[in-house]
């Protein structure tokens, strides 16, 4: 494998707890009232726009509340500890470095950028980037023509269900990541190729695809 591609929020960046922040924050605002569990289960791996179809009728001000929310403390988002130094190391061994997430181009870009993260990128595919989300396959092989990669030679690393889900409709590896958000009881369920505890054992697995991290 030489393309690797990365879900961002929960996977590369500590995001997820501003992101059930901001949404609660939407609806406490407008709605006077708290995000319920199903709502909240609902925001997993989705699109801002998704969660909004919601509430027609308040659509517009919950998400002007959430956006506003969110870009006030996007600057305390910070990378999982070991992720640089994996994404220097993929990167000095050559391997073309990708992320497919469903986070708006404005707040992805900003997470990369005030880490210091987007240099490692050739292509970042945001919600903007495309008509349909994961568990759709499209987001993922929109990804893999910019880079002008084979599905066969990619691998694609993500916390949520709907990441391996993706990952398998698109006919690629993908591996579990259980350092962040990553649950393994749940991405068992989707069965992804892989599941890396920490993020150095990618660099194990690609070196020796029979490695397989201990639980």
């Amino acid at each position: 494998m030489h393309t690797i591609l990365f879900d961002l929020d929960g996977t590369l960046v500590n995001s997820e707890w501003l992101a059930k922040e901001a949404y609660n924050h939407g609806i406490e605002t407008v709605l006077k009232r708290k995000l319920t569990n199903e709502e909240r289960e609902s925001l997993v791996g989705k699109p801002i726009a998704v969660f909004l179809r919601r509430f027609p009728n308040e659509a517009e001000q919950i998400r002007s509340s959430i956006l506003q929310y969110f870009e006030n403390k996007i600057h305390q988002i910070r990378p999982y500890p070991g992720v640089i130094s994996l994404l220097e190391s993929l990167s000095e061994r050559g391997y073309g470095l990708g992320i497919v997430t469903s986070q708006l181009k404005k707040f992805a870009y900003g997470e990369l950028i005030n880490n210091k993260l987007d240099g490692f990128f050739k292509v970042v595919l945001t919600a903007e980037d495309c008509d349909e989300y994961k568990p759709s396959p499209k987001p993922l092989l929109t990804a893999i023509n910019h880079l002008h990669a084979d599905i066969s030679d990619c691998l694609y690393i993500g916390d949520q269900m709907t990441d391996i889900e993706a990952a398998h409709a698109a006919d690629m590896k993908s591996a579990g990541a259980l350092w962040g958000e990553g649950n393994l009881t749940h991405l068992s369920a989707a069965s992804p190729t892989y599941f890396v505890k920490e993020p150095h054992q990618l660099l194990r697995i690609l070196q020796d695809k029979n490695y397989s991290a201990a639980f």
